[in-house]
């Protein structure tokens, strides 16, 4: 005979393992029969689990445990299972009392503190004592996680009121967090001055945003849908490794967000934050002896919540006012005004050569009469040079305009003793104008991007105690985020003022075509506007979570749907490049004659209607094995559906006939790939708390996580013939290109269209996620964490160019295809690998000190970072015949970061240490705090690369605006030992590779500057009567006014290859009033 399992046979209250693995398959059969609606796998409720034990440490049954909310009064009981195990599930945050009676004992008071997530441990001990007698317990400040081998940080509301955040955007104080980093400079979610952010090698738009429970994303980038002010946020978690299988869908971080709930007590908040670029310090790059760049920004809110029927009916509204004018500055470089003239007599280049005769014109200056009054008219948007450098003679700081209104709204009606039920409406309007639209765009004003966006976000639920030991909450939620982004000459033809025709007949693209002059700045509106979507999302669901002995159950389904109806008119105004590679060898004498290099441009008709669907199964089972030891399983599948256009109007490239095939015919699936059914996902960790007073625990865990796709990559069904028609034109011997008629529509040479393809099996996105650490308490307010974290991508979604034809200095270099040109190729055949030693330390009100320090030492490489480009990288191969090639650090690789958060109440003033007696002195020395943020962290990588226009491998250019992709020889160590913004590597280490070659350089083997940053708030705080009090802030952000400069230009060609041209903000001053009652 077998002998029992000691680790189930001892602490189950089950008799075998057979029986313990029942509990699983019962709880999912229970779930399936009873419940027909689906679950909401990501929960923000917290549990309470634990053991009863006597004064001789005996497990001590039958006796009844009940929990009270205080903040409502809302009651939870349960009764001590045969082994003195109890269990609660599904508690809303807050601070809570454990009380219960035993015969001849004192009366046992535990008071506690729930934070989002949390699983805490209670090792109830009675005490002999006469009956009457109380003996209370108070849960330690930084409670070890004794029953979890998830890797978090949580973020209460202590430090999201306190600390000084710039912009006061919650989700700042993620980057806290071990193993998060800023997303990359320029990247797809970040660009419009969202929050976007990186966590132990995962992409930035594989993190998931949980608001109350209920999903909170914009699905088209997956950024966060709505964001609370900070006056509305409870508390939030950034989940960021080896969570269990009840969170899903992303396969980064989770950032589980609670909202504040009203209370048996009114209170609430009015504050005021203001800026004025008076105080501020100078931005580095910015015009000297002139004014500073205008800069004023204002933010007014506030916030009530209390009992609408006391012990019953709970409200909390807040409203928030945002408006932010900003001067944003950029060097460029501007033709002179001679040259704009003809007249290069004094240019720094070579004097440009008559296309006609093959001989310079004579004295460097072309004949009037040789001159386009186009070309002339076009160079005359560039604005005069104002500043003595050769190759960024114009600085400009004009301002970018933001406008912010947000307010949310919150009920909870407690429906007896077993009932909750809560709804929240959240509510986000913002009009953006930025000056510059972005990297490789403008750097001129006059081309700007107007960016509105409306984001709601409503939320229904249902909680439901069935017994002591089942909970359920029922769940609906209902989310919509519309955007557009729109050129700032929407609508005015600078085209036909300037004798350029329009080739949209819709009014919504007429501006400027998009005008690229070799070494100056280019001109006209952003080629990717305008564009418009709206998302819709439906979330209905529920939560299950069974207590039974030491086993904590929790299992659901999650079903969500949505919606997109967009349209985007990418290269709808057309594009002319005008390069030193033709003509006179001369961009900008090019232009002035009237003679572009290449021009094209789109026919566009192809209105978007996306639909998704996404299906979610999850179980998962945490064990107590023992006191000291807690063992956690669950699996999760998950299966996303292809994003199909509603009426299927869409085609693709089919690989396999060499042609066009319409999606839902002749084999081609409607969402242009097979859907992907095998997505099951194991959760495994384990919690071991060492020695009687478990002060320490070691734990780690394994787990595999799919990432759901954001849309965007699906709106590729769209940029195909016949409804999206992109044409290119270059001069023939018989048929040069003229300005007059730059989109010939009698163009002799057909040219072949680009087109876009996805892989048929294209497989979902996964990262293996792995840790091992130790945590241990430090007395009972600070513990101290060291931990391994890696993960490792598989099947990532990139992009290559599937009709790439191999390098070749033939004139003809025929594609694989001939009778197309690029054709981008979705793929999920990216990997990556993240290996990093984190160490975490956090201290609560020690001496009125709290601290939160985090450092990260790691590193992380793959082929693609992105989908999408950033500023150092285009994230799209080189070779895409050899994508092994693009091994190298991920883009927003970042291998040293250090965070501190500190928040000090200086021991003066009423009921602090010193001055308490609130004479004046006190009254003006007492009752001050000091908050603030440290940030250390080394650069960021970068590639060299050749300016997008150049094609020198002779292999064709990437379609759909993925940018340069050619790259230089590196011919030696680019190193300089005192790098600087005019210099920040040595240039001449480049050189121009032979035609027709692919240049050696790998992918991000430069590093960019560091980051170094201090924020500091000072706090008053003032007494108001006896039940209000206010608050005067003064926070200075980069109060060490260090300059914090962006990537150099990486582009070898350009005038300012190798030059730092902007830079972050510099110190700036701001000053709030707050009043609380």
């Amino acid at each position: 005979m077998t002998a029992p399992n000691p680790v189930f046979s001892d602490h189950c209250p089950v008799s075998s393992v057979s029986t313990c693995v029942h509990v699983w398959i019962t709880t999912l059969a229970v779930y399936l029969w009873i419940f027909a609606t689906p679950v909401v796998a990501q929960t923000y409720q917290a549990s309470v689990r634990g053991i009863v034990r006597d004064a001789s440490r005996q497990p001590v049954a039958g006796l009844t445990l009940t929990l009270t909310r205080e903040e409502t009064g809302e009651v939870r009981t349960t009764t001590s299972g045969e082994l003195g195990e109890f269990a609660l599930a599904q508690l809303p945050p807050g601070r809570h009392r454990l009380e219960l009676d035993a015969p001849g004992h004192a009366h046992y008071v535990h008071v506690l503190t729930l934070e989002v997530a949390q699983a805490a441990w209670i090792d109830a001990r009675l005490q002999i004592a006469a009956r009457g007698e109380d003996v209370t317990v108070t849960a330690p400040r930084v409670p070890l996680e004794l029953d979890s081998a998830a890797r978090g940080t949580l973020i209460d509301e202590q430090w999201v009121a306190r600390l000084p955040l710039d912009g006061r955007n919650f989700l700042e104080l993620a980057l806290l967090a071990p193993g998060a980093a800023p997303a990359a400079p320029g990247s797809a979610t970040s660009i419009r001055g969202d929050f976007a952010f990186n966590a132990n090698g995962a992409r930035e738009d594989a993190n998931s945003y949980v608001l109350d429970g209920a999903y909170n994303v914009d699905p088209e980038l997956n950024g966060v849908g709505v964001r609370p002010p900070v006056d509305a946020i409870r508390a939030f978690e950034v989940t960021t490794s080896t969570y269990d299988a009840s969170f899903g869908r992303n396969a980064g971080a989770q950032v589980n967000v609670v909202t504040k709930s009203g209370s048996n007590r009114f209170d609430g908040t009015l504050y005021g934050f203001l800026r004025n670029g008076a105080l501020d310090a100078r931005n580095v790059f910015a015009p000297q002896g002139e004014q500073a760049p205008e800069y004023e920004r204002s933010q007014l809110g506030g916030s009530a919540g209390g009992p609408l029927v006391r012990d019953r009916l709970f409200f909390f509204a807040d409203y928030e006012g945002t408006r932010l004018t900003e001067g944003t500055t950029r060097l460029a470089n501007v033709p002179t005004l001679a040259e704009r003239q003809g007249d290069f007599t004094q240019s720094l280049s070579e004097p440009p050569i008559d296309p006609f005769t093959g001989q310079p014109f004579a004295g460097g200056i072309i004949p009037p009469e040789r001159l386009d009054p186009v070309g002339v008219a076009v160079a005359a948007l560039y604005p005069a040079p104002n500043r003595d450098a050769p190759s960024a003679n114009f600085v400009s700081s004009p301002s970018l305009r933001d406008r912010n209104d947000q307010f949310d709204g919150r009920v909870d009606r407690l429906l007896g003793s077993a009932s909750t039920l809560t709804a929240r409406y959240s509510f986000a309007d913002r009009r953006l104008y930025e000056p510059f639209s972005g990297a490789g765009f403008a750097t001129v004003p006059g081309f700007g991007t107007n960016v509105p966006r409306r984001a709601q976000h409503l939320g229904v639920s249902l909680g439901q105690v069935l017994s002591s030991r089942l909970v359920n909450e029922a769940r609906v939620a209902w989310s919509r985020v519309s955007s557009g982004t729109f050129h700032e000459n929407m609508g005015h033809s600078l085209n036909r003022d300037l004798g350029l025709p329009e080739l949209s007949p819709n009014d919504r693209d007429w501006g400027l075509s998009f005008i690229t002059v070799t070494g100056h700045s280019p001109l006209g509106d952003g080629f990717n506007e305008p564009q418009h979507s709206s998302t819709n999302m439906v979330q209905v669901g529920d939560t299950l979570t069974w207590t039974r002995g030491d086993h904590l159950v929790k299992t659901g389904i999650d079903v969500r749907a949505l919606g997109q109806d967009a349209y985007r008119d990418v290269q709808s105004r057309g594009f002319l490049t005008f390069s030193n590679q033709a003509f006179s060898g001369h961009a900008l004498a090019d232009l002035l004659l009237g003679l572009p290099t290449l021009t094209g441009g789109a026919q566009i008709d192809n209105p978007q209607r996306l639909r998704a669907h996404s299906l979610n199964v999850f179980i998962n089972d945490s064990v107590r094995v023992t006191p000291a030891l807690t063992l956690s399983a669950g699996l999760r599948y998950e299966y996303n559906a292809p994003a199909v256009d509603a009426d299927d109007r869409a085609t693709l490239y089919d690989p396999a006939t060499g042609s066009l095939v319409r999606v839902g015919a002749d084999g081609m699936p409607r969402g242009g790939y097979v859907s992907d059914r095998n997505n099951v996902a194991p959760r495994v960790g384990a919690a071991w708390a060492l020695g009687s007073n478990a002060r320490t625990v070691i734990r780690g865990g394994y787990g595999l996580h799919y990432d759901q796709s954001a849309l965007a990559p699906s709106e590729g069904l769209y940029f195909n013939e016949p409804y999206y028609d992109v044409n290119t034109y270059f001069p023939l011997p018989e048929r040069p290109l003229t300005l007059d008629d730059p989109f010939p529509d009698d163009f002799p040479v057909p040219q072949p269209n680009a087109a876009l393809a996805i892989q048929r099996d294209l497989q979902t996105a996964a990262l293996h996620h792995f840790s091992a650490g130790v945590q241990r308490q430090l007395g009972g307010s600070a513990s101290v964490d060291v931990a391994y974290v890696g993960s490792r991508g598989r099947h990532l979604t990139a992009a290559r160019d599937l009709n790439q034809p191999s390098p070749s200095p033939q004139p003809l270099n025929p594609r694989p295809n001939p009778g197309f040109a690029d054709i981008t190729f979705i793929e999920s055949r990216a990997t990556s690998q993240y290996d990093s030693l984190q160490l975490a330390y956090s201290q609560r009100l020690d001496r009125g000190l709290s601290v939160l320090a985090a450092f990260t030492l790691g590193k992380s490489t793959d082929d693609r970072s992105s989908f999408f480009a950033s500023a150092g990288d285009a994230n799209f191969p080189q070779d895409s015949n050899n994508v092994a090639a693009e091994n190298g650090r991920s883009n927003f690789d970042v291998r040293q970061r250090f965070s501190l958060a500190f928040a000090y109440a200086l021991p003066f003033g009423r009921g602090r240490t010193w001055l308490q007696d609130r004479a004046w002195v006190s009254a003006l020395l007492g009752e001050w705090d000091v908050e603030g943020v440290v940030i250390l962290q080394s650069g960021r990588p970068f590639t060299v690369a050749l300016l997008p226009e150049v094609d020198n491998s002779n292999t064709g250019r990437a379609s759909l605006g993925f940018g340069a992709n050619d790259r230089p020889n590196q011919v030696r160590d680019p190193s300089v030992s005192d790098p600087s913004p005019d210099r920040w590597f040595d240039t001449t280490a480049f050189a121009l590779p032979p035609f027709g070659t692919f240049g050696n350089v790998g992918r991000n083997t430069l590093e960019g500057p560091g980051y170094q940053n201090l924020n500091l708030g000072l706090l008053k705080h003032l007494p108001l009567g006896t039940s209000a009090r206010a608050q005067i802030r003064v926070e200075v952000f980069n109060l060490l006014n260090r300059t914090n400069f962006d990537l150099p230009d990486n582009f070898f060609g350009s005038p300012t290859f190798g030059q730092i041209l902007s830079a972050g903000a510099p110190r700036r001053v701001q000053i709030g009033v707050k009043i609380l009652w």
